[in-house]
């Protein structure tokens, strides 16, 4: 039987239904309300928060259904399964975990869509975030797969992050499912956001 990485457990409780991390009763931040204070304060200006949901829902619906994959072999005759499933098959990609839940159990938390085994190696792992949007947006994926990658590390000492990806699975009249390596941003650059975010929550 082949050997497979171990992944420390977070000791942060998330609350699906209100979208909170919890770790020792201290309330923490997600990784997507940081970078929305910070670096993409503007980046949903002019959509309505009607269409934001919508988009919400699906993109959560995609995300429990892969789960699913996973998790249970559930097939699917949904267009975005589909292309998950043949994605993985042609990159030869084994799932680890789901939704595996990071912290650095003092400031921020949050969740990574998909672990992958590296093959044959239990020191690296892949980190993947799922996105169904219209288009992709690489530097946000850069700093939100880079603080995801962050707190990996910190979390299992033992193990290290090869490879950032995105697996886009947007609606089929927005293009076509791919998966995207992604740029991983400095450590110190990483720190100096997190700085700047405690320095603006502080403030409010």
């Amino acid at each position: 039987m082949r050997e497979r990485p171990e992944l420390i457990k977070s000791a942060v409780v998330f609350d699906e239904l209100a979208h909170t991390y919890n770790y020792m009763g201290q309330d923490l931040s997600g990784v997507t309300s940081l970078l929305h204070r910070t670096l993409f304060a503007n980046k949903y200006n002019g959509i309505s928060q009607e269409v934001l949901n919508k988009a919400a829902e699906y993109g959560h619906n995609i995300h429990e259904q892969i789960e699913l994959v996973d998790s249970l072999g559930v097939e699917s005759d949904h267009p975005s399964l589909i292309d998950y499933v043949r994605i993985k098959k042609e990159n030869g990609l084994v799932t680890l975990a789901n939704e595996y839940l990071i912290s650095d159990d003092s400031y921020i938390a949050s969740s990574i869509d998909i672990v992958f085994e590296v093959a044959d190696n239990v020191v690296y792992v892949d980190i993947c975030d799922v996105k169904t949007t219209s288009k992709l947006d690489m530097e946000y994926l850069s700093w939100q797969l880079s603080i995801y990658a962050y707190l990996f590390e910190r979390q299992n000492p033992h193990l290290k992050v090869r490879k950032l990806l995105a697996l886009w699975l947007p609606k089929p009249r927005y293009g076509k499912s791919n998966l995207v390596e992604v740029v991983r941003k400095p450590m110190e650059a990483i720190k100096v956001l997190i700085a700047w975010d405690k320095s603006i929550r502080h403030t409010l």
